[in-house]
């Protein structure tokens, strides 16, 4: 049986999260006192006891200009003797749906390895952000004697959020919104796992930041001013896999690039709503998206996609020739932790 856990349900899963993760007692502690209690978990049931479990965190995403509410899945885990089942994939196809139904623009996760990443991609998941690598030690440019570089104290995270959230704006078109509790809570997680926030600060004015957690860089963000003070490469490996749940929603809230019609036939192998073909209008800011019967269009399909496929162009991480952009490259930016 597939269901959502009550509040006072929520500790009992300690014991599955742990035969799952190998986080620290510290970290554990952390999450199950002060963040379990305001996220979502829905659970699948055998033998009259939770067997696989799926933590759903709340997230404010800013998608283009506008603010929208979607969840950041979390947690994914199952008792070994339960896996290779198809139990984890029966609850993430209840869950879907659910999103749809509670009309959901799109979802992300960060999938532990490549083995549970070809999971997802089954379930219509596809990357659409890499981590960069860190630069060797002697390639890091150190700030000029006009910045002053040191760690950010609590009296900063006021000012820090107001130069993240400018910045987001300015360079991605989905991202976080970095408001104070944003570095507050990460600021939390600093004093766990270890870390720090850095900043950078040029006339008492920041204009730049690093989050360091268990000795890599979680984000960092420069003005470009100082862009030539970062610490990260421009290649990396594949990180945030994302889903689009609602594509009527999605295209709305980010709109295309120039004006044009396209047919297009999407395949999304949970979602039958998004199956079919679709006549695409876009232009003047507005997008329609209207869907017709194969047999009653009067034109040849000039795109057929899989949910991921359209997923990856949307966010602009893997380019469709020919469909319109949405995303330029590299403008979705959620380096998410907890």
């Amino acid at each position: 049986m597939i269901r959502y856990l009550e509040n006072n349900e929520k500790q009992n899963i300690r014991p599955l999260y742990e035969h799952c993760f190998d986080d620290t007692k510290e970290y554990t502690d952390y999450y199950f006192q002060n963040r379990l209690p305001g996220n979502h978990v829905i659970v699948n049931e055998r033998d009259n006891k939770i067997v696989n479990c799926v933590h759903l965190i709340p997230k404010t995403v800013i998608l283009g200009k506008l603010k929208t509410n979607i969840i950041y899945i979390y947690g994914v885990g199952t008792y070994e003797e339960y896996r290779k089942q198809g139990i984890m994939s029966e609850t993430f196809k209840y869950l879907l749906k659910d999103m749809f139904m509670d009309m959901e623009a799109f979802t992300y996760l960060i999938p532990s390895d490549e083995e549970k990443a070809k999971v997802y991609s089954g379930l219509g998941f596809e990357y659409v952000m890499d981590k960069q690598n860190l630069k060797p030690v002697d390639q890091r440019k150190k700030a000029t004697h006009s910045l002053i570089y040191r760690k950010a104290e609590k009296s900063d995270l006021i000012r820090l959020a107001i130069f993240a959230q400018a910045s987001m704006e300015k360079n991605y078109s989905v991202s976080l919104a970095k408001d104070s509790d944003y570095f507050k809570k990460i600021n939390e997680l600093i004093k766990i796992e270890g870390g720090d926030i850095d900043i950078y600060v040029e006339n008492k004015v920041i204009v730049g930041y690093r989050i360091w957690i268990d000795g890599e860089i979680l984000e960092e963000v420069l003005d470009p001013s100082i862009q030539s003070l970062n610490w990260l490469e421009s290649t990396g490996k594949p990180y945030v896999m994302a889903r689009i749940i609602n594509i009527r929603k999605t295209v709305r809230l980010l709109g295309f690039q120039g004006e044009g019609r396209k047919i297009l036939k999407i395949t999304d192998p949970v979602l039958e709503e998004n199956n079919g073909c679709f006549i695409l209008t876009y232009g003047h800011g507005n997008v329609k998206l209207d869907k017709v019967k194969e047999e009653q269009l009067m034109e040849d399909i000039e795109f057929d996609l899989t949910i991921g496929e359209l997923t990856a162009h949307i966010f602009g991480y893997k380019i469709i020739e020919g469909l319109p952009l949405v995303c330029k490259k590299g403008s979705f930016f959620i380096n998410d932790y907890l």
